[in-house]
C-alpha cells in the first residue's frame, strides 16, 4: 500500500477511535456532551446519544464498542511493519519460496562498497521496482579520494556482486560520496 493510502487509513482509524469513544462516553452517561465536544458542531452531533432508552442504548454501545476494535485493529495494522518490507521474494516454484531479508542485501553492499580502496564506510537502502532493485548507499570517503572513480567503481562493484548473489537484476545504483563519517554507524573500515 502506497504512503498516501497509509496515511488515509490511519486518520480513518483515529476518526473512528475519536468518534466511537466520544459517543461511547456519552451514551453511557460518564460525560456530557459539552464535556467532549471542542466546537458547537462535535456538540450537536452528540447530544442525540445523551438520555437513550435501553435496547437503543445497547446497540450503541456495541456499535461504538465494534467501532474502537476495528480502529485499534486498523492501526495496529497500518503501524506495524510488514513482513514484505523486511523481506525479498528471490524466486517462487513448484519447491517452494526463497526470500532474503533486506538487511542481509543492505549488509551485502555495504560490504562491498568498502571493499572499494578509498571508502571509509557505507549505508545502504535497497528497494523492489517491478522485480528489479534499486539501490541507494551512502559512503563515508577518503579526503584524498578522486570521487568520480570512486562512486563508479562503488557503482559497479554492488551492481555486479547484487546480481551475482541474488540472480536478479538492478535497476540502478545510487551513491551518494560524503568526506565526513556517516552518523550512527556502529563500524568503521581502515
Amino acid at each position: 500500500m502506497n504512503v498516501v493510502n497509509r496515511i488515509l487509513v490511519i486518520l480513518l482509524a483515529l476518526l473512528m477511535l475519536v468518534a466511537g469513544g466520544a459517543v461511547l462516553l456519552v451514551a453511557l452517561d460518564v460525560v456530557e456532551p459539552a464535556q467532549l465536544a471542542p466546537t458547537a458542531w462535535f456538540q450537536d452531533r452528540l447530544d442525540p446519544f445523551t438520555g437513550l432508552e435501553s435496547a437503543t442504548q445497547a446497540w450503541t454501545v456495541g456499535v461504538c464498542i465494534a467501532l474502537l476494535l476495528l480502529g485499534l485493529v486498523l492501526l495496529f495494522f497500518e503501524l506495524k511493519p510488514s513482513d514484505k518490507e523486511r523481506w525479498m521474494t528471490l524466486k517462487e516454484d513448484g519447491l517452494g519460496r526463497i526470500t532474503v531479508a533486506r538487511d542481509a542485501i543492505a549488509a551485502l553492499v555495504n560490504r562491498e562498497a568498502m571493499q572499494v580502496p578509498g571508502v571509509m564506510e557505507g549505508r545502504a537502502k535497497v528497494e523492489e521496482d517491478k522485480g528489479r532493485l534499486r539501490i541507494w548507499e551512502r559512503v563515508s570517503v577518503d579526503p584524498g579520494a578522486q570521487l568520480p572513480e570512486l562512486t563508479q567503481a562503488v557503482q559497479k562493484r554492488i551492481k555486479e556482486t547484487v546480481e551475482y548473489h541474488l540472480g536478479r537484476p538492478v535497476a540502478d545504483v545510487r551513491v551518494d560520496a560524503q568526506l565526513e563519517p556517516l552518523e550512527h554507524s556502529g563500524r568503521r573500515v581502515r
